[in-house]
């Protein structure tokens, strides 16, 4: 069983730094969301985090998420598709989670659009956005911080989904021991909001940025949601395939 005096402890450690990063900003750090990242992590972990009071999740994986939906049901939540999305797949986002955070290119946003319009749905959405430029993670790419043409062009046409609820946008950017080598990233992130804002009228609040290894300062940039798996529950625990 997970240990909920290590969570508790794990949640005011970082509840402390997120309280502290809002302060140095000039920010309410009740505006900051701190997501449990519970990707591979078993049904007790998730059991100790609702009884230590986090109520906001974010899973990777959706097979394994629908094997331990009912941890997730016992209590009112809000979960979150937080990783590349198959297209074959897509149904189960569809059906079990409240949001999905991982819209990385304009064909999923497309396949999800309609199935959200066969369930008679509004699924609130995420944009992700590659600002590190990174051929092995997924999004729109960001060389620079021009914003491109082609992510505008497939900004305007998501826009006007009736069943998307673009609610903001998504970065992971390149793992960086010390958090302030990603400052740049969030910074960019956080321009490309009010872009799109500015010249799409797209009205856009939310940011999710920042992870275990730099959440304060992208909560200094203007993080809205913080996803944490490893400084909150520990290491990943993949199954043994040997």
């Amino acid at each position: 069983m997970a240990e909920l005096s290590v969570i508790r402890k794990n949640i005011e450690e970082i509840t402390e730094k997120i309280n502290a990063a809002a302060v140095r900003s000039g920010r309410n750090s009740s505006d900051v969301r701190l997501m449990a990242v519970t990707k591979t992590k078993p049904a007790d972990v998730i059991a100790a985090l609702l009884a230590a009071g986090i109520r906001c999740f974010g899973e990777n994986y959706p097979d394994e998420t629908a094997e331990k939906i009912n941890a997730f049901r016992a209590e009112t939540v809000n979960l979150a598709m937080i990783g590349h999305l198959q297209s074959r797949k897509a149904k189960i986002v569809a059906d079990l989670f409240d949001e999905y955070h991982s819209v990385d290119r304009f064909e999923i946003a497309e396949k999800m659009e309609n199935l959200c319009t066969e369930r008679n749905r509004i699924l609130p959405v995420m944009i992700e956005c590659n600002v590190g430029d990174e051929g092995s993670k997924s999004g729109w790419i960001f060389e620079d911080d021009a914003v491109p043409d082609e992510f505008l062009r497939d900004m305007e046409k998501i826009l006007t989904f009736p069943h998307l609820k673009v609610r903001g946008l998504m970065i992971l950017p390149p793992y960086a021991e010390d958090g302030e080598e990603n400052r740049k990233y969030f910074i960019r992130t956080r321009n490309i909001l009010e872009y799109l804002n500015r010249n799409l009228n797209a009205e856009l609040t939310e940011l999710s940025m920042g992870t275990s290894s730099d959440f304060p300062v992208a909560v200094e940039e203007g993080a809205t949601i913080v996803r944490i798996g490893t400084a909150l529950v520990g290491p990943r625990q993949y199954k043994n395939k040997g």
